[in-house]
């Protein structure tokens, strides 16, 4: 979307966002403030409580902040037009959410046919959704009980694309799955995010994948931001400790099973 001076507006803007639960008692998300343009990556990042999550369901409307207004391409997020904005956003889960007494067709359908599109063109997506995610058409009719769970991530991502949203939610989608199944399906949905011109904001508390996957990090601590940058942007400044101490987890941890090698090796 543009302005009158032909410059870009933000497609998702955060407008002092206050969040509180236990009547008030509880302050989840401070006075953020946030712009996100179009065609991002962005990963939210913290501890648990630091409220990443209460801000992201803020954006699709799951979480109705005290204060504060949320603007989705334009229009102001209201009780009114909640459920039709939410239908033009994916979401994706860490467990993900499927309908156990569902079919993978009838999961990844979910939102075309609350759009009521035609079944032909439904039909004709599902099949395109199953080659996005890289599974075979034939496990449509299969139950998703029947599933592994990196399949059912891939079907819970296919299930957030179906409808041609702009925008991507996910709170830590990849954190249930093994290391392997979990790398490989993250740079796939990156590969997606770029294929198909979205904008994707992440919920993780995996400093390491933010960096991998993300073009900008937000790092959340006690419900406000204290810092927003791109990966190689944070990974470079020691200003923060905090920070750097998420930043640097994995290569401590790196270092630890060199050195574990290294003592086996000198063992041996």
């Amino acid at each position: 979307m543009q302005q009158a001076d032909g410059t870009s507006k933000p497609l998702i803007e955060l407008t002092g966002i206050s969040i509180s639960f236990d009547g008030g008692q509880s302050l989840a998300v401070n006075d953020v403030s946030l712009n996100i343009d179009a065609g991002t990556f962005v990963s939210l990042v913290g501890a648990s409580g630091s409220g990443k999550t209460s801000l992201l369901k803020t954006i699709n409307g799951l979480n109705t902040p005290d204060r504060g207004s949320v603007t989705i391409d334009g229009d102001i997020l209201s009780k009114d037009n909640a459920i039709s904005l939410r239908r033009n956003i994916g979401y994706v889960i860490q467990n993900v959410g499927l309908f156990p007494h569902m079919s993978v067709a009838e999961n990844i359908a979910v939102t075309p046919r609350l759009l009521r599109w035609p079944e032909p063109r439904i039909a004709t997506r599902l099949v395109e959704m199953m080659e996005l995610v890289d599974l075979p058409t034939d496990y449509l009719d299969r139950s998703v009980n029947m599933l592994s769970g990196g399949q059912k991530q891939r079907v819970g991502i296919a299930r957030a694309l179906a409808a041609e949203p702009d925008i991507v939610l996910m709170d830590e989608p990849f954190g249930a799955l093994d290391p392997l199944t979990r790398d490989t399906l993250a740079q796939g949905y990156r590969d997606l995010h770029d294929k198909l011109g979205l904008t994707t904001v992440m919920v993780t508390h995996d400093m390491q994948e933010a960096a991998l996957l993300s073009d900008r990090i937000i790092v959340m601590h006690g419900g406000q931001i204290v810092c927003d940058g791109t990966p190689g942007t944070l990974l470079n400044d020691t200003s923060n400790p905090m920070v750097f101490d998420l930043l640097n987890l994995p290569r401590r941890q790196a270092e630890r099973i060199q050195a574990m090698i290294g003592d086996t090796g000198a063992a041996r």
